[in-house]
């Protein structure tokens, strides 16, 4: 019935910025843009079918109090240390650095070895780049 994540939405407030950003300095190819209503779209290739959307939002969204369940969103990466100076490029804050975490996955017992990095986007939405090691 599901066959996997379609797209993860951001509402940015600069759309040319973070579309720039997204597209330009992480390499996220632009599959569609539309516009509907004064509202501006885009999506970007991640691969395996899925796609970052960007939503033109100029008014910021205002928290309504509930419980916040979304933490992050991670974007796979082949040079984490590349994906990493882009942002830091595009001065964004690195919220985590490079890190390489040996696991064991629990469903086969092998290892899983990864390095993972986050920082924070101009809009506050936090990223994380993963790059699988095996």
């Amino acid at each position: 019935m599901i066959t996997g994540i379609h797209h993860v939405s951001l509402r940015v407030s600069d759309f040319d910025r973070s579309l720039a950003f997204y597209r330009d300095a992480l390499g996220l190819a632009l599959a569609v843009s539309f516009e509907l209503g004064d509202r501006r779209f885009a999506l970007l290739e991640t691969g395996n079918s899925g796609y970052l959307e960007l939503v033109e939002c100029k008014t910021p969204v205002v928290a309504t109090g509930k419980t916040e369940v979304a933490w992050h969103f991670a974007l796979r990466t082949s040079d984490i240390a590349g994906a990493v100076a882009a942002a830091q490029k595009a001065g964004l804050e690195i919220t985590k650095e490079i890190t390489r975490l040996d696991l064991t996955n629990g469903a086969t017992g092998k290892p899983f070895p990864i390095r993972i990095a986050f920082f924070r986007g101009f809009d506050g939405e936090e990223v994380e780049f993963f790059e699988e090691l095996a």
